[in-house]
């Protein structure tokens, strides 16, 4: 009897937060997972109970269904998605696996900060093996052009190495009720994201525009940036949400009146493509893939990571220039649609599983 033909996706349980669940989620949520009879395998879960134990049993569990998968059915192909550290450790023993059993494997790489873990926390010996896992690999999808030139110059065959930028949905959201005062953040809250620049040029920001506020949705070092927003004497102007999602999470899309991101270090940040979708003008760094995304002075505005002062002006133009605002908002519109929308990533996608299986 002829064996049921699958493709397998590995990465992070889908209700987990962060970058690769929210790609996961889109891919699933769109017709991607059922064209292509994808199975998902999570090999990690925010669960933290049990002495972490959950966790180990769900990495176990997806090897051992790795190993099933290749018995009893027909794989094209494993798609992994990794990013760094303990991630990357994962995911480089399913891709050894997946190699053993004589599958094909797309190493899908999310982190921004892959190059800075490679560099300077991993010895001669790890950065060999890092390198024998990209090697490894029949593909290697980043987020960037930038960090396509960085990740070819580690492989062997440069030519396996493809940019694929991340999708969100095509929001139509309503913006008559949109408030140029309200600046939004939304992601972990760190210094690699760099918020505690965010707070001090919002400082700034608030000399000229004393009614801005500045509303942070994220997870992360909450407690430090409270007493910071203390410190200054800033509570009655930032409002920390905590990680949102959902309804939430549109309400406050159709409400900014600017998205900020002045990261240090990025892949290709979905927050800055969910703005754009929702028609919000954007002030991020040029960290990572933003600059594939937002052209300084066209979609939006770019500043270097760590420039409070260029950071503050920035977000302070916009406030002050509705017409600026709408029209970079217009401009990031147009450009989400034509390269970052599901409608315009999904056949990216398709091209590299259509060459794989071929």
């Amino acid at each position: 009897m002829k064996r049921k033909s699958i493709n397998i996706t590995v990465g992070t349980d889908l209700k987990a937060n962060g970058g690769i669940a929210t790609v996961l989620n889109v891919l699933k949520d769109g017709d991607f997972f059922d064209r292509w009879n994808v199975v998902l395998l999570s090999t990690h879960i925010d669960n933290r109970r049990f002495f972490g134990l959950l966790r180990v049993f769900a990495f176990a569990r997806s090897l051992l269904m790795i190993i099933y998968y290749h018995l009893f059915f027909d794989v094209g192909l494993v798609h992994v998605h990794a990013s760094l550290k303990w991630s990357f450790l994962r995911k480089a023993i399913v891709i050894r696996l997946v190699k053993f059993l004589g599958g094909r494997v797309i190493l899908h790489l999310h982190s921004g900060g892959f190059s800075e873990f490679y560099e300077n926390e991993c010895s001669e010996r790890q950065q060999e093996k890092i390198r024998d896992i990209f090697n490894l690999s029949d593909r290697v999808i980043v987020l960037s052009s930038q960090w396509l030139s960085w990740v070819r110059g580690i492989v062997l065959q440069q030519d396996k190495v493809e940019v694929v930028y991340n999708a969100v949905p095509d929001l139509h959201l309503s913006r008559k009720d949109a408030d140029r005062n309200v600046i939004l953040f939304l992601g972990k809250l760190s210094e690699s994201k760099g918020v505690g620049d965010l707070i001090e040029a919002f400082s700034l920001v608030l000399e000229r525009f004393p009614e801005a506020r500045l509303i942070l949705g994220g997870n992360g070092d909450v407690d430090y940036y409270r007493k910071q927003v203390k410190a200054k004497g800033l509570e009655r102007n930032v409002v920390f949400l905590g990680w949102v999602t959902g309804e939430e999470k549109l309400a406050w899309l159709q409400r900014a009146g600017v998205y900020t991101l002045p990261s240090y270090h990025e892949g290709f940040p979905m927050g800055v493509l969910e703005a754009m979708s929702a028609g919000i003008p954007v002030v991020a760094s040029t960290a990572g893939g933003i600059p594939d995304a937002i052209t300084d002075g066209e979609e939006g505005l770019l500043i270097e990571a760590g420039d409070r002062l260029a950071l503050a002006e920035c977000l302070s133009s916009l406030i002050a220039d509705s017409t600026l605002s709408n029209a970079y908002a217009k401009a990031a519109k147009n450009k989400f649609t034509h390269n970052f929308s599901p409608a315009s990533v999904f056949p990216c996608l398709d091209g590299i599983y259509e060459s794989i299986l071929s």
